[in-house]
């Protein structure tokens, strides 16, 4: 699952190149294609940005935490759900400017680095496959069982769940980007 967003009046420097057919295999010429498109796409920050579920969830809260002033609840709320909610380009525009300051004074490579620290610091969780016995039933089943558990490798212990969620300011960059060009865009 992912969050993609549009841009609803995004600034283009270019007409959209046209995209190559969907099917498996694509010929020279039509890998040509997608690569111009792709870089259409980087010209063009403000049409589209996407983060998987992993990334985004990091990156909202991020958001929202410096843009409380900026974003309603609602907003807030509904940039949880990739269900159409708006960000007015007022709002996007203001969320630009917060978050290029946050990255050029630091403060959001702070924040990384505290983020990732806090990760560092998590401290490996009973695997709940295998009763945390390293021996797992046959799947689809779980408990304690004779084959060796796949959710732990063996030994019994996992990494914490918040591990699967990334946060860097690379990724706080491309959304003040996309902010910053979307016109207001929709979270889909």
């Amino acid at each position: 699952m992912g969050f993609d967003l549009s841009g609803m009046n995004p600034n283009i420097t270019r007409p959209q190149p046209p995209l190559p057919p969907l099917k498996k295999d694509w010929s020279d010429e039509e890998k040509e294609m997608y690569t111009e498109y792709e870089k259409w796409q980087e010209e063009n920050c403000g049409v589209y940005f996407r983060n998987n579920v992993w990334w985004w969830r990091p990156l909202w809260s991020f958001v929202t935490g410096v843009c409380d002033d900026i974003l309603t609840e609602k907003d807030m709320e509904q940039g949880s759900y990739n269900d159409g909610h708006k960000i007015s380009k007022t709002k996007a525009d203001r969320i630009a400017k917060r978050l290029y300051g946050l990255l050029d004074n630091g403060q959001a490579k702070e924040y990384e680095e505290g983020y990732k620290a806090n990760l560092n610091s998590l401290e490996q969780i009973d695997c709940d496959v295998c009763d945390a016995t390293g021996k797992r039933q046959e799947p689809p089943k779980i408990g304690a069982g004779d084959v060796e558990c796949n959710g732990c490798n063996g030994t019994g212990k996992k990494d914490d769940w918040a591990k699967s969620y990334p946060f860097d300011a690379d990724n706080v960059r491309r959304f003040a980007n996309f902010c910053a060009n979307s016109g207001g865009f929709r979270v889909c």
